[in-house]
């Protein structure tokens, strides 16, 4: 479990104006997979958040806005690998937020963070307490950039990138009486993000004679001009109950809803005038994604003597996931070559799908040296497929000494797929530009999983700490996700077999009272063998070298990556800190080569900010800081638009850039 309280995201480069990819950028084995994609352990996307001990349902898949900003923590723990029993569903990272709540007395700020890419973000913040009963605490904050995406471009030029969002959050805390509290919390966020486009593209003669049969006076514009665009509306809320009997005895049950929506537009004549080869299949396309989840959990833990911590419970879900897609494609002649005007292809997609949770587990102390963490949960879906699994967990833990402490984890896990898929025969593409390459179709399978962990600990004196992992995880139905054509909304597919394996290493080190910091390093590896699903996604090539022998890398692996932060106070209210990521290169591959047989070139991006604290009136006080991100101004792509799974467009970092902060 790595920790991160308000303090350590506020001495960050732009304090806590970043996002939660920058902060789990900081953990090891974090990928950056751009898109503000975090890949953890050689895991796509499979990690859960929960806000105060509550898990957060799945948003529609690729949206870009944080569920909660980490403006607001309090204080998060980030849990890697091991899961216990009751952690289900997501499981390579468990993001477990505790929110900001109101004190006594209150406490409030006024933001504004600015500067590169016309970056404004003001914010605001107040927490307090209504007698002695109730606490309260709200914020809101509103970001504006021409850099809302990465961009397919390198540099500081970049083309039709602007986005702008509000989030907004509330939190109310009743305390009933000596044994009961209830605790609210609703969450709001509303963005629109230009989609990046690349400059100085040819278009298709060929094509733009097909859409002028139908649209006389078309001409395409310029390729930087292209207007595809992508809203983004979520809200999410929960009520909370906790009952105390003692402090060895409480339970908690929690009711929480959630609506997200993704709507993404396509200028779909200038796509299709932009096709880089017809004879690949290609379309234009706008898809709206939206989903409501709403369910209720139930924990309840008991110390039952000083030996035996035991904790239960279940969790019952309810999931509605809807996708319409309107799709704009021509139809193929005899030899393969498309005829004809543009023609519309549209379905809606609606599925229904139920999760029940149930799980116990014993924390066990028999020897002051050994704990042992036996469980099981059970997990049963009602949705694409109708599976379930019982997953035993098993951890063990031995403190040589206090200072050296290993553990050891066997458990079995279990990941429901994504519900907001399309199948492609619903589109009826059979015979157009839109057809792909292999039309076999497949439902997406859980992911069912064998995970192996070892690890140690080790305090060195006072001042440095030293944590050493390795991981195993054997899959079945191996999930996976791509972008896929110009959309950036992802779509998911599966190996039907497949394997992640890593090694990671940590270091915390308290060099004096005015200088420390903490760093890692990650050594991780994934491959996917036989295609189980997804199959009119990809094209047939990759088909082909998945289905090999020896499978294929996953496009998300990153074979060695590395962060460092370093803070250094010479005066009590100066803080300068420095923050070094590294990363040896996502997978692609060189022409003519296997599928993410190599990869994009390593890049080291290095980033520093200074803060001054200035002491006002009273307890009023005003902080200012200038942030420069990418000092040396490493320009590289994090993925590229050729030679991996589906990915059709590159994604380049950010350069250089300077940010001021005043709060």
């Amino acid at each position: 479990t790595f920790s991160v309280s308000r303090k350590d995201i506020e001495e960050l480069p732009r304090g806590n104006n970043i996002e939660l990819h920058d902060v789990l950028l900081t953990v090891p084995s974090a990928v950056d997979g751009a898109l503000k994609q975090v890949h953890i352990r050689q895991d796509h996307a499979n990690f859960q958040i929960r806000i105060d001990g509550v898990p957060i349902p799945d948003t529609v898949s690729s949206v870009f806005t944080d569920v909660i900003s980490p403006r607001a923590w309090e204080r998060a723990d980030i849990i890697l690998g091991g899961p216990e029993a009751q952690f289900g569903n997501k499981t390579a990272a468990v993001i477990d937020v505790t929110t900001k709540s109101g004190t006594q007395p209150g406490f409030g700020s006024a933001q504004f963070f600015g500067g590169s890419n016309e970056t404004l973000n003001p914010a605001l913040e107040y927490g307090g307490t209504v007698g002695s009963e109730f606490r309260y605490y709200l914020q809101n904050s509103f970001t504006s950039t021409n850099r809302g995406i990465n961009p397919p471009t390198l540099g500081k030029t970049i083309f039709h990138d602007q986005s702008n969002r509000n989030q907004t959050l509330l939190r109310g805390d009743w305390q009933v009486d000596n044994q009961n509290s209830v605790t609210w919390l609703f969450l709001n966020s509303i963005a629109k993000f230009q989609i990046p486009t690349r400059p100085d593209l040819a278009a298709d003669p060929a094509i733009i004679g097909l859409i002028q049969g139908d649209n006389p006076g078309f001409e395409p514009v310029r390729s930087q001009d292209v207007d595809e665009n992508q809203k983004e509306n979520n809200q999410y809320s929960h009520l909370v109950w906790r009952h105390d009997w003692n402090r060895d005895r409480f339970f908690s049950m929690a009711g929480y809803f959630q609506h997200s929506r993704a709507t993404f537009k396509t200028d779909p004549l200038n796509v299709l005038a932009y096709t880089q080869d017809p004879d690949k299949p290609f379309s234009a396309s706008d898809q709206d994604r939206w989903a409501h989840s709403g369910g209720i959990r139930f924990d309840y833990s008991h110390r039952l003597n000083p030996d035996h911590l035991v904790k239960t419970g279940f969790q019952i879900q309810r999931n509605q996931a809807v996708n319409k897609t309107r799709l704009s494609a021509f139809l193929r002649d005899g030899a393969g070559g498309p005829i004809g005007g543009v023609i519309p292809r549209n379905a809606d997609n609606r599925t229904i799908g139920w999760r029940e949770e149930f799980w116990i587990q014993d924390q066990w102390t028999p020897w002051a040296q050994w704990t042992f963490n036996l469980g099981v949960r059970f997990d049963q879906i009602q949705a694409l497929t109708n599976d379930g699994q019982v997953s035993p967990r098993v951890g063990a833990t031995y403190a040589m000494t206090p200072n050296h402490v290993f553990h050891a984890f066997y458990g079995r896990l279990f990941t429901p797929p994504n519900l907001e898929a399309v199948p492609f025969l619903q589109l009826d593409t059979i015979g157009t530009t839109a057809e792909p390459e292999n039309l076999t179709n497949r439902t997406v399978e859980p992911e069912r999983a064998h995970y192996f962990e070892v690890g140690s600990a080790h305090a060195l004196g006072d001042s440095v700490t030293i944590e050493l992992t390795g991981y195993y995880k054997l899959n079945k139905n191996l999930s996976d996700a791509g972008q896929f054509g110009t959309t950036p909304l992802l779509n998911y597919f599966a190996f039907k077999r497949g394997w992640q394996r890593g090694i990671d290493l940590a270091i915390k080190a308290k060099f004096s009272e005015t200088l420390y910091g903490r760093g890692n390093v990650a050594w991780g590896q994934c491959r996917g063998k036989k295609l189980q699903s997804g199959f009119f996604l990809l094209e047939q090539d990759e088909i082909e070298d998945i289905n090999s022998s020896s499978g294929v890398f996953c496009d998300h692996m990153q074979l060695v990556t590395s962060s460092a932060v370093l803070t250094y106070r010479p005066f009590s209210h100066t803080t300068i800190t420095g923050q070094m990521l590294f990363g040896s290169g996502l997978r692609t591959a060189d022409p003519g080569g296997k599928t993410n047989s190599s990869h994009s070139p390593s890049y080291t991006t290095y980033n520093l900010s200074i803060e001054q604290l200035l002491p006002l009136w009273d307890n009023y006080k005003m902080v200012l800081g200038f942030d420069v991100i990418n000092v040396l101004d490493q320009q590289v792509l994090l993925n590229e638009g050729e030679g991996s799974i589906g990915l059709d467009v590159s994604h380049a970092n950010l350069p250089r850039s300077f940010f001021f902060r005043g709060q």
